[in-house]
């Protein structure tokens, strides 16, 4: 293509193709310039219900070529077409604002325990070892680069949890932040006990408040203002009240105000919880799965976490064994959350 003579030529009209979602739209450009473009594309592309999308969901949209390249000028525009690969393809992105933190170098935490000595008590939990940590590992350490740290033996016992979690502290310089992290991440796998207990390898348990009190920011100044988030997906012994019983199976989620979940209240804390009724273990890795896919393919578009958990919330109602899954949310904190990978900034 002869870009001189399409700049300077006012008689020639180029067509191209724009995908808004899965539908394809003809356009034709009289300029080169990304202005008409643009103008363009909200004319001829965009209908009422993209309009409504945009105000309901705090949306705006970016477009790229088809290998995903940003097409932000002019110069980019005329480069599509010197390169023959002139369509073009709408990619929605949250508008950020202050309301919104970026995470782009947390500490991962996770606490994964699926072995125990009285197996007839506290049954193994293999999914666990064999699928949550390694969704969580892909996710976090693999895919956005964050530092993971979680136990490498699949038992702990009480004072080996306690042990781990001391060490965490020394090993990640984490009361003075030396490691500039800007955010928390816990996460925490296993059985679990009334009162909001993880069950340890011994049967023994310990507190998930307390654990998570360790992190408050009245303990951690240098934490004070970062966001922590912590996601728990314990199973709840046969022993869980009537009452949690009957909402939890009715699947209700975290608009209802009947589902009680006793929990951490402390500022800046973002809870998410499986709520697991019962021993059963079919499917363990149903919270993790979903996380990961979810996040996978919405954090590069710069979605707020708390707008991922609706999607994670509607692919695990999807799902064939969701009956034992009713995801809770806490929530203390007054921002949303971005996750960005550590390695493209």
């Amino acid at each position: 293509v002869n870009l001189s003579i399409l700049y300077f030529s006012k008689n020639i009209q180029l067509g191209t193709c724009v995908m808004v979602g899965e539908t394809s739209k003809s356009i034709i450009l009289n300029d080169l310039t990304l202005e008409e473009l643009i103008y363009k594309i909200h004319y001829s592309c965009l209908d009422l219900q993209h309009f409504k999308k945009m105000k309901q969901e705090n949306l705006t949209f970016e477009l790229v070529d088809m290998k995903e390249n940003i097409i932000d000028s002019d110069e980019a525009v005329k480069q599509t077409f010197v390169s023959n690969e002139n369509s073009y393809k709408i990619l929605w992105r949250p508008i950020i604002n202050e309301k919104h933190k970026i995470i782009k170098n947390p500490l991962v935490v996770m606490i994964a325990i699926s072995e125990y000595i009285d197996n007839t008590k506290w049954p193994n939990i293999p999914n666990v070892k064999d699928e949550d940590v390694k969704n969580f590992k892909q996710l976090f350490e693999e895919e956005l680069k964050y530092q993971f740290v979680y136990n490498l033996s699949p038992r702990m016992t009480k004072v080996a949890l306690q042990a781990f979690i001391d060490r965490l502290f020394v090993d990640f310089e984490i009361r003075t932040n030396e490691k500039k992290y800007d955010g928390l991440i816990i996460i925490i796998c296993g059985h679990g006990e009334n009162g909001n207990r993880l069950v340890t390898s011994d049967g023994k348990n310990m507190s998930i408040d307390d654990i998570l009190k360790l992190f408050d920011c009245e303990k951690i100044e240098s934490f004070k203002d970062f966001p922590k988030i912590c996601i728990i997906d314990t199973c709840r012994n046969q022993n869980t009240s009537a009452n949690y019983i009957m909402t939890a199976m009715r699947g209700k989620t975290e608009e209802k105000e009947d589902m009680q979940v006793p929990g951490h209240s402390h500022d800046g804390f973002l809870i998410i919880w499986s709520a697991i009724q019962g021993d059963q273990i079919a499917n363990r890795s149903l919270l993790s799965n979903s996380m990961k896919s979810v996040v996978l393919s919405k954090y590069k578009s710069k979605y707020p976490l708390k707008q991922m958990l609706h999607d994670i919330r509607q692919d695990i109602q999807k799902s064939g064994n969701s009956e034992w899954y009713c995801m809770k949310t806490q929530d203390s904190t007054s921002y949303d959350m971005i996750f960005v990978a550590r390695e493209t900034l």
